[in-house]
């Protein structure tokens, strides 16, 4: 499982900012891994999009995914990187439906990173 380690990310070469916050050592190891992957152009996690879902309780949220992603070939992604544990919680069931929802409508997709 990953830890609650915070930092940032200096100097990264697919990205426009020069500084990537992270929230996990999870999230750091998956920035790296972005770099050296030769299908994607870009990626941030500063995008600025937040998602609506309404939680099981009927409160409206807001939802933001981890990592914008663009391949080579122009397609863009949203990526959530989540813990298996958190996987089948009703909350977290409605946030990824509501951001495949929200993708569909744009010709994106949306892929949720596991371990």
């Amino acid at each position: 499982m990953p830890t609650s380690e915070r930092g940032d990310f200096e100097n990264p070469t697919k990205s426009a900012y020069s500084v990537e916050r992270y929230d996990s050592s999870w999230e750091l190891q998956y920035m790296k891994k972005l770099e050296r992957n030769k299908t994607v152009a870009k990626w941030t996690k500063n995008h600025g999009i937040t998602i609506q879902y309404v939680t099981e309780a009927g409160n409206v949220r807001g939802y933001r995914p981890d990592f914008l992603i663009q391949r080579i070939d122009g397609a863009k992604e949203l990526h959530e990187v989540k813990g298996c544990q958190f996987i089948n919680n009703p909350n977290t069931i409605r946030k990824h439906e509501a951001a495949r929802n929200w993708c569909s409508k744009r010709g994106m997709r949306f892929v949720v990173i596991t371990k």
